[in-house]
């Protein structure tokens, strides 16, 4: 059975491939100078990531086309397969377990209910700029395809300098047309029909960038996401009244949603042959769900081939105003699903680019997050021998757990050739 947390792990999983490696400015300039003259490329990545717990693990090769069309423009071409597998918490309440060592040490721990799945996705997608005098409007089309989910989206975007090149102004809106097919599973489709759902995205962005002088470079934008169709988790399910009952019914979610999120960017290079990006994006939707992110990540030239890329990444949000691990009484909307939940992560990672020669580079990045999850759920056990008050023969033992509660590695290697 296919689940839908391999979506948003495939969506953590691109971040981290473009910024493999993030080389907003100095670093890039520097770069720029060696392959001046070559603008067309083919870019090949591989990405590994993996859950840990025995969850979503992710296989994910791709290249990238992109061509110089001289005075008709540019041409880019990008081709994708993602092989995911593992297991991903249901949304059912967790159990308890105890267990007690040969030293007669006792533990008690929360499972969370997993579901298995494999699947695999392709996706293709093309995209064509050609710059105006001071703009640069580019359309993009994207096609993907998996077991149970199809995506079909057009884009466009315009970059507008100004100020005599010092500033530019960048707009876009993007539309997708996607349709969720549930395969048969227990919660929403048992009997294994055909069903199909639509779910639609209209996308808008607005933003600008200005260069202080040689060294620095800011930018800042507001985007506007809506959502609406069949947002709902066909394979998730919510926990109903007591624990001991056993009771599920399906997550329910509301047909819409509205994103929005400013980002801000920040970009200085040192003399010394390096440069400091720092990023910070706010996060609100309609659901009651507020994020922070703040990512800062040093690059280092060393002698003229190599660069070394540190990076770490705070993260934090709210949950979902329907969010509840166990729900007392049936509700409209309801999902006890972890995305929805409010936690915080963790991140470090390291990247290392090198110029193999003229037109030929490579890069490797490794990164490691941690994530904890702050609406938790305390578990009570008695081992056996008592009845767990005190005068008995057993102790109560509690544990706190959180099905957002997590560890993710990630390595990407990359090859880049520029013609």
């Amino acid at each position: 059975m296919t689940a839908r947390i391999p979506r948003a792990a495939r969506r953590r999983a691109a971040r981290l491939r473009r910024r493999l490696p993030w080389l907003a400015a100095g670093i890039g300039a520097l770069a720029a100078r060696d392959v001046r003259g070559q603008s067309s490329s083919v870019d090949a990545r591989f990405l590994f990531y993996k859950e840990s717990g025995g969850r979503t693990e992710v296989l994910n090769p791709m290249v990238l086309w992109n061509q110089d069309l001289k005075d008709y423009g540019a041409l880019s071409l990008q081709l994708g397969y993602d092989s995911i597998s593992g297991a991903s918490p249901t949304g059912a309440y967790p159990t308890t377990e105890t267990t007690t060592s040969a030293s007669g040490t006792t533990t008690t721990s929360g499972n969370f209910p997993q579901s298995s799945y494999t699947d695999q996705r392709k996706s293709v997608g093309f995209s064509w700029g050609r710059k105006f005098g001071a703009n640069l409007p580019t359309i993009n089309l994207n096609y993907a395809k998996e077991n149970d989910y199809t995506a079909k989206s057009i884009g466009f975007s315009d970059a507008w300098t100004i100020a005599g090149g010092r500033a530019t102004i960048h707009f876009g809106a993007a539309f997708s047309r996607d349709t969720v097919s549930p395969v048969k599973n227990p919660v929403s489709n048992p009997n294994g029909l055909d069903l199909n759902y639509p779910k639609n995205t209209n996308g808008f962005s607005l933003g600008g960038s200005w260069v202080f002088g040689e060294r620095d470079l800011a930018d800042l934008s507001f985007s506007l996401m809506n959502l609406s169709g069949y947002l709902n988790d066909p394979y998730k399910l919510v926990t109903i009244g007591a624990v001991d009952q056993n009771q599920t019914l399906p997550d329910t979610r509301p047909s819409t949603r509205s994103r929005k999120a400013i980002v801000g960017k920040y970009s200085h290079y040192f003399l010394w042959g390096a440069s400091v990006n720092v990023l910070y994006r706010y996060y609100f939707d309609d659901w009651s769900v507020g994020a922070n992110t703040l990512d800062v990540t040093y690059n280092q030239k060393i002698d003229t081939d190599w660069i070394v890329s540190p990076e770490i990444r705070l993260y934090t949000q709210t949950g979902a105003y329907f969010f509840a691990n166990r729900f007392l009484v049936p509700q409209t909307y309801m999902s006890a699903d972890y995305r929805l939940s409010p936690f915080g992560s963790v991140m470090g990672g390291l990247t290392i680019a090198r110029n193999i020669y003229q037109g030929l580079s490579a890069n490797v990045g490794v990164t490691y997050l941690t994530q904890h999850g702050r609406d938790r759920v305390t578990l009570v056990s008695t081992p056996s021998g008592g009845g767990g008050g005190e005068g008995s023969g057993g102790r109560v033992r509690t544990t706190s757990v959180s099905a957002a509660d997590m560890n993710v590695a990630t390595v990407t290697f990359g090859l880049t050739l520029l013609y």
